[in-house]
């Protein structure tokens, strides 16, 4: 059924956000004061040849996203001490927000070279080679990070996307797995985790992951989202429409979980809410040709359903209000055949495989009587004659056990209506 959804946002590789501040080097990133930034200038003017004046003048200037500003005064922070790493990294910093990789990796691998253990520049590393698809290399550095700091949850679910970047799976579910363990509330890992054991149809694995991402983020749209796509592909239509719903609750105009919500309601032939989702899908995306075709084919489908339904409701009424309807074996094998007819078109109705299994019953065709009235019983626990029914179709293949299970569930429940 999985394989009828759209599916977004397949296996989408993750970028921290590599121009974030880092409070621990240097002024922490917030919009100085005038007074502060003149203050810097004027300690460069008096000392021009100290190189921590102008890397505080520099990070002055890049916390104000003055960035030609800042590169020109870490660099003479640089010139002056070419082994000023904190200087050195913002450079790096830079190269990045001014969309330079190359220049930014030579940077960083600088970095390291003068402090092997500097875990942001391996971090920042990492992140770089991952966006430039060179995951062996991300792998080594993320790896590295984990090294000097076993607790940091992100770069393990970093660590888990470059695997992803090279189809290693498995090594991915494990990165996550620790990343969880770290942070048992990561979010963000659980519904990671949960993508790719859909992927890997591990369905009861990946239900229990976006349920957990859902639990620990009720806001979490994408993971209510395919929260519902594991429900409809264990073909659990109740529990998927639930959780389509929650996910266009939180985002009233995503397409893809109106479409999806759209085909689950269309195969439980509930045409009228298929309709709407499909109408709305056209509304947001004028262009969308299969939300086009799909609106028009539940209008279809829906007419057909209209017409079908009133005929079969005629030819099983005409069976029904005959005086015997199984008096006659070509009456009998009509009934029988609306009757399958109308559990095609509507398999929700209880009365439907009820009067089937009386139908076989007559025919003696006992095998498929029982079905027919245990079906009866799936939909309506609480349907009173289909018990009695199957406790006689047990009775009358020997199955005595059976029989008087079925007998005594139809006593209690003529008894609770008798109270």
């Amino acid at each position: 059924m999985i394989k009828n959804l759209v599916l977004p946002f397949r296996a989408p590789l993750l970028m921290a956000v590599l121009v974030s501040g880092v409070g621990m080097y240097g002024c922490s990133k917030v919009n100085m004061p005038d007074e502060v930034v003149r203050a810097y200038q004027r300690a460069t003017q008096l000392n021009p040849t100290l190189a921590e004046a102008r890397y505080n003048l520099g990070m002055a200037y890049y916390n104000r996203s003055m960035i030609d500003e800042a590169f020109a005064e870490l660099k003479k922070a640089v010139e002056i001490n070419p082994k000023y790493t904190d200087a050195l990294f913002y450079l790096g910093m830079i190269h990045v927000r001014k969309g330079l990789p190359d220049k930014a990796i030579a940077t960083f691998k600088s970095v390291i070279q003068l402090d092997p253990n500097h875990e942001l520049a391996h971090k920042k590393l990492g992140i770089l080679y991952s966006s430039k698809g060179m995951f062996d290399d991300a792998i080594h550095e993320f790896e590295r990070v984990m090294e000097l700091n076993p607790k940091d949850a992100v770069t393990q679910y970093a660590l888990a996307e470059a695997h992803l970047g090279k189809n290693a799976g498995d090594e991915a579910m494990c990165a996550l797995k620790k990343a969880i363990e770290i942070n048992p509330n990561y979010a963000e890992a659980h519904f990671r985790l949960g993508q790719i054991s859909l992927n890997k149809t591990l369905l009861d694995e990946a239900q229990a992951e976006f349920t957990k991402a859902t639990d620990i983020n009720p806001h979490y749209a994408a993971a209510f989202y395919y929260l519902g796509v594991t429900c409809f592909a264990k073909e659990d239509a109740s529990h998927a429409i639930n959780a389509f719903k929650k996910a266009i609750e939180i985002e009233p105009k995503n397409a893809i979980a109106h479409f999806d919500l759209g085909i689950v309601y269309a195969s439980e032939r509930l045409f009228d809410n298929a309709i709407i989702e499909f109408a709305t899908v056209v509304k947001l995306e004028p262009g969308n040709a299969d939300a086009h075709y799909r609106l028009g084919k539940a209008y279809a489908d829906k007419r057909v359903l209209n017409v079908a339904l009133a005929k079969i409701q005629k030819a099983a009424a005409a069976h029904y209000n005959i005086q015997n309807p199984y008096s006659d074996k070509r009456a009998l094998d009509e009934a029988i055949s609306s009757l399958q007819k109308s559990i095609e078109v509507n398999p929700y109705n209880p009365e439907v495989y009820f009067d089937l299994g009386s139908a076989y019953s007559q025919r003696k065709i006992l095998d498929e009587a029982a079905v027919a009235l245990e079906e009866t019983i799936r939909v309506d626990p609480n349907f009173a004659k289909a018990h009695y029914g199957l406790s006689l179709i047990y009775d009358r293949k020997g199955m005595k056990e059976e029989a008087q299970r079925e007998f005594s569930a139809y006593q209690k429940i003529i008894g609770r209506q008798n109270k």
